[in-house]
């Protein structure tokens, strides 16, 4: 029987977990290390791969072999190229990978932990673009595993929280996910195991890696005070590293010591809590401003919020705490392991999504209460010809078809008509925007096709436009010629192309330690 499976396949780290036999999620250790963290890092040489832990160790002496942060590149069309040491947009190199491919050697290793692993739950952060969600399906294909469904993050930790035995867990919560490169906090209503989620806002470029680098620039601040020399080391991944193990001291203790080398030396360099701190207030003051538009959209205040519950690593910063405490007026839940909530809340998911037949009678058991709406994130639209309201004149613009924070699953169909006189086609074009954008310059064009239409009509035929989204965020839409019947159906799915296959041979050639 294959087992109930959820991976959280993280910007800093990842982790897999499955249900046990009594229903309850259990995060997998690695067969190396007994570590149940991965960190999601590779290092490359030629066709022998190392992804963990044992891949950081490379990045002193191999700089440009080591992989970090794939997680932020999944929406873009770029690829890591091993001569430059860094993400390019040109396809065309040699040695080089994509965001999908690297994601897949962290996804093969994972699987690797435990046996028989074919289907899982994916977890995303809720406001990962649907390109970045493709290419994460796209991932989970080149490791040959099949996805059940993706999650939001903060989802799932909800879900893992409100089925913890001891913790309790309900009414209107916050759920604040802090990682190594997102941010996202959502809002929902909790009943004993039912969650009922209101709204999500976020920022995908938001994380503990933003102040990793602040602290870089802390400390090539303070190697020129000494020597009136800078060292250009806000891009170098060797004091990155450095900068992630003083801000994991900073956590605990109030400064702390190290020595940095430069042009000049090394140099023994000390760092306050205060001067951390002081150098992320930006991301803080961004913070912030999500949570207060987040409980503009959900018409909620902190008043009215019962409990707020943490997420990711980064939440272990002192100052985060502080001011979710200052923001809600009490401190958030504590007790339980903010790297292990979001994976284990997809064992949960998965154990939901699993054929009842294959699972134990206790499994069946332990879920039978559990029950889970999400909504979508953003506001899915089509572009059309509409009235500029300053002008007056027809131009084309973004219409919105399913809102922002729309309960899934959902199905909306809006009628628009053609433009011209023996109009023959018609551009099937879906957009996606974290704003109601009317204008098509803010918005994102996540797929164009073409539909026929039948030759020597008159204008304004009817033509009916339907986007389906189902419960795990998969968006499934119809262009419909009313008057021929013609139609065109747009799946956004995992590609399945030529690109795909070569790219997995590519994969299927490495070795993975």
């Amino acid at each position: 029987m294959s087992k109930v499976i959820g991976i959280d396949l993280g910007t800093t780290f990842s982790a897999i977990a499955s249900l046990d036999d009594l229903g309850n999620p259990e995060v997998l250790s690695s067969l190396e290390d007994n570590r149940k963290i991965t960190a999601s890092a590779i290092y490359i040489d030629g066709k022998n791969v190392i992804v963990g832990d044992r891949a950081l160790s490379y990045i002193k002496n191999e700089p440009n072999k080591v992989v970090l942060q794939t997680k932020r590149e999944m929406e873009n069309d770029v690829v890591y190229s091993l001569d430059q040491g860094k993400w390019v947009d040109d396809k065309d190199l040699v040695d080089s990978y994509t965001p999908a491919q690297v994601s897949s050697l962290i996804l093969k290793k994972l699987k690797d932990y435990t046996t028989d692993v074919k289907k899982v739950v994916i977890t995303v952060p809720a406001m990962f673009a649907e390109k970045a969600r493709q290419a994460t399906l796209d991932a989970a294909k080149l490791a040959d595993l099949e996805v059940i469904e993706l999650i939001n993050e903060p989802t799932a930790a909800v879900l893992h929280y409100a089925s913890l035995p001891g913790v309790e867990i309900g009414g209107r919560v916050m759920i604040f996910d802090l990682g190594g490169g997102t941010f996202d906090v959502t809002f929902a209503e909790v009943k004993n195991k039912k969650v009922d989620v209101l709204t999500s806002r976020g920022d995908k470029y938001l994380g503990g890696k933003d102040f990793d680098k602040e602290i870089t620039k802390l400390i090539k601040k303070k190697y020129y005070e000494i020597h009136k020399v800078e060292i250009d080391i806000e891009n170098n991944k060797e004091y990155i590293q450095k900068a992630e193990e003083i801000k994991k001291i900073l956590s605990v203790k109030n400064k702390v010591s190290t020595n940095i080398n430069g042009p000049k030396g090394p140099q023994q360099i000390e760092i306050t809590q205060e001067e951390f701190e002081e150098s992320i207030q930006t991301y803080i003051e961004k913070i912030k401003m999500l949570i207060e538009e987040a409980m503009e959209a959900s018409g909620m205040k902190p008043s009215r919020i019962n409990q707020t519950l943490l997420v990711g690593g980064s939440t272990r910063i002192p100052i985060v705490t502080k001011v979710l405490t200052q923001i809600m007026g009490k401190p958030p839940v504590k007790g339980v392991n903010v790297d292990e909530a979001v994976v284990c809340g997809a064992a949960i998911y998965a154990g939901l999504k699993t054929e009842k037949e294959t699972l134990s009678d206790q499994q069946q058991e332990a879920l039978q209460e559990v029950n889970l709406t999400d909504v979508c994130n953003f506001y899915m639209g089509t572009l059309a010809y509409v009235t500029d309201i300053h002008t007056g004149k027809r131009v084309v613009g973004n219409t919105i078809i399913i809102e922002r924070d729309t309960k899934l699953p959902v199905s909306v169909t809006k009628r628009y008509t053609t433009v011209n006189e023996g109009q023959e086609e018609l551009e099937c074009n879906v957009t996606q925007s974290e704003g109601p954008e009317d204008n098509k310059e803010f918005v994102n064009i996540i797929h164009q096709e073409m539909l026929k239409l039948p030759k020597g009509r008159p204008a304004n035929q009817p033509i009916d436009i339907t986007y389906s989204y189902d419960e795990s965020g998969k968006m499934h839409c119809m262009f419909t010629d009313v008057e021929s019947g013609n139609s065109h159906e747009i799946e956004l799915t995992p590609e399945t192309t030529a690109t795909l296959d070569d790219a997995k041979k590519q994969i299927e050639k490495i070795s993975i330690e």
